[in-house]
This record gives structure tokens, C-alpha cells and sequence, in this order.
């Protein structure tokens, strides 16, 4: 099926780490997307960086509500609603694509599947190797670089960013996983089916989780695609999930609304 991707990047400051993921989209082998920076109150610097791949010729646009806390599930609904692709991707500002990232998603995307994608965790040796320019971003081409910093502990799941032959990803695959909000696409049928992100989280963690859940509720069918769709997750400290975000997942899975109430549009 020909879709028209759009990839939706949520968004929040950081812009010596996008300026990284931006040039790896630069560099995709299918070029037939677009990007949206769903940007949950980032400075100027932002938005700046988005007019200037702009001018490389990358088919960007950007959505922007002011910084009043983390609300980033409402400004991915503003990205959702106002694209006019068929499909979305839906990634991190912190998460650089591998070189065939858009193809891969192409060859896989369809109208009533869930596609979840994995990334490779680059720990600091490697991210600031990255952010310095002390390494190319190249270098994630390479599977025995990959299986190389794997070893000295530089990287962890080398596997996931290794184009392995179809047969091999066919095994891998049989197992059924659970989506992560860094590396999934889903039609925007589907996700306005369910109203998008549940807007009440506004706390961090759990938002993809519920939408997940809605998703299939709603008979959305969910397929793994590791050893395709790869990831490389620059380095940050890890954030904790918030209660209040987990206590609302648990009493809106009591509740059982596919479609949430306080979502793209307000029901």
C-alpha cells in the first residue's frame, strides 16, 4: 500500500541532539516524508533549527504550544490533526533514525496495524562521541561497529540496529511485544478512531501505553518489525515515570473508553 509518512517528533528543547536526529533524516534512502516537531514549549532555538532544515530541502513543519508543564500528549494530538498523511510515526527529538528508517516503515505500514519498532540504547562514551563530531553518524551503519561497542559496553541491543535477512527478522518476530511511544507508527485513521493521546496525562509516562491499549480494544492488530524500523537513542538520565500518570492509566482501564474523552477533539 502506498501511504504518505509523516513522521511526528515530540519535542522539548535540545536542540544539539535533534540537529544530530535531523541530519540522519537528511540522509534517509527514501525521501518521500514529511516531519512534524510537536514542540511542548521549547525556546526559540527550536524552532530555529526547523527553518534551517527547512532550507536543506527536508519537508518539515512545525506546532508549538507555550511551556505551561509536560503536556506533551496534547501538542502530539495538534501534530496529529492537522497532518494530511496517511500514516504516522511517532518518535523523540533524542532518537536518530537509521539510514533506512522511512523505507523500512513503507515496506510495513498499513491501514489497521500497529507497527512497533525498537532502538538501540547508545550509552554516553557513544552519544557524546556523536554530539562532538568525534565519530560519523555513519558508524550505525555498520553491524561489526555495532557488535564491536556492544562488547566494550558502549552501546546495548546492537542487535536491534542490524538489518538482518528477511528470514532471520521473520523468526525474530514471531514473539508479540509491546509498543514503545519512541518507535511506533499507526495509520491517522486509526489513531483519530480513538480520539489520539488521552490529553489528561500530564505527568510523565503511560500515555502510549493507554493508547496502546485503546488501540487494540478497538481491534487495531499490532506487529513487531525488529531487525527493520531501528533506532539509536542518544544518552540522557533516565526519567521517572509519574504515579499520578499510572494511577490515571489504571482508573481509565476501569472506565474502558476506546475513545478517551479529553483527546484530539473534546467529547
Amino acid at each position: 500500500m502506498n501511504m504518505e509518512i509523516e513522521v511526528i517528533m515530540a519535542a522539548y528543547n535540545n536542540v544539539q541532539d535533534m540537529k544530530i536526529v535531523l541530519d540522519a533524516y537528511v540522509g534517509q534512502t527514501d525521501q518521500d516524508f514529511f516531519i512534524c516537531i510537536a514542540d511542548d514549549g521549547s525556546r526559540d532555538s527550536v524552532r530555529s533549527l526547523v527553518h534551517v532544515y527547512a532550507e536543506l530541502g527536508l519537508r518539515i513543519r512545525h506546532v508549538y504550544h507555550e511551556d505551561r508543564g509536560y503536556r506533551r500528549a496534547e501538542i502530539i494530538n495538534t501534530a496529529i490533526s492537522s497532518s494530511l498523511s496517511d500514516f504516522i510515526v511517532l518518535t523523540d527529538n533524542d532518537c536518530i533514525p537509521s539510514a533506512y528508517f522511512i523505507a523500512d516503515y513503507r515496506a510495513v505500514c498499513c491501514e489497521n496495524t500497529l507497527i512497533v519498532g525498537r532502538r538501540v540504547d547508545l550509552y554516553p562514551s557513544v552519544s557524546n562521541a556523536l554530539r562532538t563530531n568525534s565519530i560519523p553518524l555513519s558508524k550505525l551503519k555498520s553491524p561489526f561497529w555495532l557488535l564491536f561497542q556492544s562488547v566494550i559496553k558502549g552501546l546495548k541491543r546492537s542487535e536491534v540496529g542490524i538489518r538482518f535477512p528477511s528470514f532471520i527478522c521473520k523468526l525474530w518476530n514471531r514473539k508479540d511485544r509491546k509498543a514503545i511511544g519512541a518507535n511506533m507508527g499507526i495509520s491517522r485513521t486509526a489513531l483519530l478512531d480513538v480520539n489520539g493521546f488521552d490529553n489528561d496525562y500530564q505527568g510523565y509516562g503511560f500515555e502510549e501505553t493507554d493508547l496502546e491499549w485503546r488501540l487494540e480494544k478497538n481491534g487495531v492488530k499490532r506487529k513487531t518489525v525488529l531487525g527493520r524500523c531501528a533506532l539509536f537513542h542518544l544518552y540522557h538520565s533516565e526519567k521517572k515515570e509519574s504515579n499520578e500518570s499510572l494511577l490515571h492509566l489504571q482508573e481509565k482501564m476501569k472506565q474502558g473508553l476506546v475513545k478517551c474523552k479529553n483527546g484530539i477533539e473534546l467529547l
